[in-house]
């Protein structure tokens, strides 16, 4: 029998590791492929490539972003019942009766390396199997990690040899999540098994020889066992690699040693996502949300200060947080400088508490994935529209770090600056699409008219960083006669005349054009320095 392993990616550097488990786990008396597709594939020509492989099953692993055009896949290659086609994965796992209706077989509910199996084999009383004949309650199907780890290594397969430096690792060294966030599936997973550490290091030691673009560790908190953390944390920190590591963490609970470590480690070996969502109490408590706020607040602080890279979440359509609120959560988690601030709208999904309660309240969301919120008693679309213009002027803006110094100078400002540059976004955005330099100079206008600053010098020290030859000037800059003076002294000091009149300029620096900065790129086209000048032409930086 011939079993394809197939799923749509959101995109190539995203490999998907259950398709990589079940292929280590497979009956070996199949012949198995892996076969791997984005959503932005043409589906006509995905369809033929699968026909020409003359396979019998079909194993898809479906997520929100792919659960449309794996259904209209389905439609297409299956319309003859010629497939056994099997699914799997978070969007399928609940509330899954309409996919009976598709001309598949079955789905597995849970952790499918041995479930999957059994299906393909036609066994009885299979884990987690749920089909138009057994259609009865089946629990959530858990493999044993032991089992797991006595597989060959699905991080390191053969296929992947070729590509594998340009694409991201997605590493489980648990399962499970020891929270019971109402609005995430993994609360539905709360019983946590690790893998061994030894296991985990033999993983981790592979990379020597097996570069990828970055390790994103799948655990749902890195840290809900401090002291094995510390111990993954401190192996990964010796590692003779050139790869960066992402977890996903709870931040106010890390240990006094686990923030000594990290903030004594290699800055660019780790990256922390933390999941702040909201600093509303009361919606904290109606989501059944641990958090210390000042804890919290500290910790983000410590890191950002000490230079690690955090990615930050808030969440928008959460129960009791009003536009007002989330401005107010935006602002606290704002002042911490972190990274990147992600403002994600919430989902809705399948099987979740929240799901379940935000309806009952009265919230409006698509019924379609990824099932995001429209509205709910405390936040109107319009508001919720807001934010999402907001969100899209902290992306191009400050996660970026196009803008990054720009704004943590103005953070006082907080929600309202961003508020404004999204209005003008969405009134240009319906003219002609807006280049990066339309933000700073809207940016400029907007804080000399509505609030009498000038900020020009602020905004170029951001605009001089984008650019690795000199760029065109955005504002007007000062007068020849004091280039010509400055210039003229630089040389006196030993500056090359060639160079700075190809590879230098002067413009306007802080305080209202009384600083001047020298933007020197070099012959190789990049930013070599910024260097400041007071007034009578004395450097101050």
């Amino acid at each position: 029998m011939k079993v394809l392993l197939m799923t749509f990616n959101s995109s190539y550097i995203h490999p998907n590791l259950a398709l990589r488990w079940l292929y280590v786990s497979r009956d070996k008396s199949h012949e198995t492929f892996i076969r791997e597709y984005t959503i932005k594939d043409n589906l006509d020509k995905v369809i033929k490539e699968i026909d020409d492989l003359d396979v019998d099953v079909i194993g898809m692993s479906v997520y929100i972003w792919n659960a449309e055009i794996t259904r209209e896949f389905i439609r297409k290659i299956n319309s003859d019942n010629r497939y056994r086609i099997i699914l799997g994965g978070p969007e399928v796992t609940y509330e899954c009766d309409e996919w009976l209706d598709e001309n598949i077989e079955g789905i597995i509910k849970g952790e499918g390396e041995i479930s999957f199996w059994d299906a393909v084999n036609h066994k009885s009383n299979i884990d987690g199997f749920y089909s138009k004949e057994y259609k009865s309650e089946v629990a959530y199907a858990r493999v044993d990690i032991d089992y797991l780890e006595s597989l060959e290594s699905p991080y390191y397969l053969s296929f992947d040899d070729n590509n594998r430096h340009n694409r991201y690792m997605y590493l489980e060294t648990s399962r499970g999540c020891p929270y019971r966030c109402s609005y995430c599936l993994s609360s539905l997973d709360n019983h946590v098994r690790n893998f061994s550490l030894e296991y985990v290091y033999r993983q981790l030691d592979m990379l020597k020889t097996h570069p990828v673009k970055q390790v994103k560790f799948l655990d749902r908190t890195f840290n809900s066992h401090p002291k094995r953390a510390l111990d993954i944390a401190r192996y990964i920190n010796e590692l003779d690699v050139d790869v960066s590591f992402q977890f996903e963490v709870a931040l106010e609970f890390f240990s006094k040693d686990l923030l000594d470590f990290f903030v004594n480690a290699k800055k660019d070996r780790f990256r922390f996502e933390v999941g702040v969502q909201t600093f509303n109490q009361k919606t904290l408590q109606a989501i059944n949300r641990v958090q210390d706020e000042k804890r919290l607040s500290d910790n983000i602080s410590l890191f950002a200060r000490n230079g690690l890279i955090m990615h930050t979440d808030l969440i928008a359509g959460l129960p009791y947080e009003g536009y007002d609120s989330f401005k107010e959560s935006f602002y606290k988690l704002f002042r911490l400088h972190s990274d990147e601030i992600q403002m994600g709208i919430l989902k809705l999904l399948k099987g979740t508490v929240m799901k379940r309660e935000a309806l009952q309240n009265g919230t409006i969301a698509n019924n379609y994935p990824p099932y995001e919120v429209i509205s709910t008693r405390w936040l109107s679309k319009g508001e919720m529209d807001r934010i999402k213009g907001v969100a899209k002027v902290l992306d191009k803006t400050y996660n970026n770090s196009r803008m990054r110094y720009t704004f943590d100078t103005l953070y006082e400002m907080g929600f309202d600056i961003f508020e404004i540059m999204a209005d003008y976004q969405k009134r240009l955005s319906t003219i002609n699409k807006i280049q990066i330099s339309d933000y700073f100079v809207e940016l400029d206008k907007i804080m000399d008219d509505e609030y009498q600053t000038d900020i020009k010098g602020i905004l170029l020290n951001d605009y001089y960083r984008l650019f690795n030859e000199r760029p065109k000037p955005i504002f007007k800059r000062p007068d020849e006669t004091i280039r010509k003076e400055l210039y003229k002294k630089l040389i006196e000091q030993g500056y090359d005349e060639h160079m700075l009149n190809q590879y230098s300029l002067l413009d306007y620096g802080y305080e209202n054009g009384l600083i001047y900065q020298l933007i020197i790129y070099s012959p190789l086209h990049k930013l070599a320095r910024i260097e400041k000048y007071s007034l009578d032409l004395d450097r101050i930086g």
